[in-house]
């Protein structure tokens, strides 16, 4: 433990010796701070005129401001991520120090854990400039406390997701700036197939006129399809907790998604060691 905790520190601390972390927080500021505005602007118009919205009544304040708040404060972090990840171990590999990383009396898991968890710091900073706004909102709006923390933490586990695939990423790439483009790539991707996914038809597109032994097998595989391509939509699984709606597989699916790159990366440094 106190090894996966001087790599943290090391690591978190070299974000601020580089202009990469007053970017990262300068731009979740800037941008942020610029969404609640108008966010708060647009729930103010929506509430004096809900049909204008194609609200038949005043929607709630969850539903209409802090959701679609807190979604799009989970997408800056996925598209801002790629710098925070793109460093970790890529550049130790560009740099040649990955082999005195791993030939240190560090395991594997100290090295992998330590940086996830200095990336993790950072996602906090975010956090931080996040629960200002919900502290704004919480003064001038009656709102459950509960819902506020639960929406901070559906942000950070979007983050948390994010910086694990970054991590596995930087862990098989020679240079950061590979890994930062590859890492924002695939996130992007992710996010498109999901929301095409969402216009696919709910039922199968083939035509009645075809046998129904073909369309019987062919609607399965269609529906298992479809219902994957939806899984990949990032933001889907917070939109409702955003609300303060708690719901297990929502949450499961973001620890799934980190867990399974970090596994991801655990791997790809022993295939390193096996190499070498």
């Amino acid at each position: 433990m106190n090894n996966t905790w001087a790599v943290c520190k090391r690591e978190f601390a070299s974000y601020f010796l580089t202009p990469v972390g007053y970017v990262v927080v300068g731009m979740v500021a800037l941008i942020s701070g610029l969404s609640f505005a108008m966010s708060f602007l647009t729930h103010v118009d929506i509430t004096q005129s809900p049909t204008t919205f194609a609200y038949s009544t005043v929607p709630d304040f969850e539903e209409s401001l802090l959701s679609p708040f807190l979604v799009f404060c989970g997408m800056l972090i996925m598209f801002l991520s790629p710098l925070i990840t793109m460093r970790l171990l890529a550049e130790e590999r560009h740099r040649g120090t990955i082999e005195l990383l791993l030939t240190h009396p560090l395991r594997d898991r100290e090295i992998v854990f330590g940086k996830y968890f200095a990336a993790l710091g950072m996602l906090l900073v975010m956090m931080l400039i996040v629960s200002v706004h919900l502290m704004v909102v919480g003064y001038f709006v009656d709102v459950e406390p509960a819902v506020l923390v639960f929406g901070v933490l559906t942000v950070f586990l979007m983050g948390a997701a994010f910086i694990s695939l970054g991590l596995f990423i930087s862990s098989i790439s020679r240079n950061q700036i590979t890994a930062g483009t590859l890492t924002f790539g695939l996130l992007l991707l992710l996010f498109i197939v999901g929301n095409a996914g969402e216009k696919l038809p709910e039922i199968s597109p083939m035509p009645e006129t075809y046998p129904a032994m073909l369309r019987a097998p062919f609607g399965f595989v269609y529906a298992t399809f479809r219902t994957f391509v939806m899984e990949l939509l990032v933001d889907a699984h917070a939109k409702d907790m955003a609300q303060g709606i708690f719901q297990p597989h929502d949450v499961l699916y973001y620890v799934l998604f980190s867990a399974f790159f970090l596994f991801l990366t655990f791997r790809a440094l022993e295939s390193r060691n096996w190499r070498g």
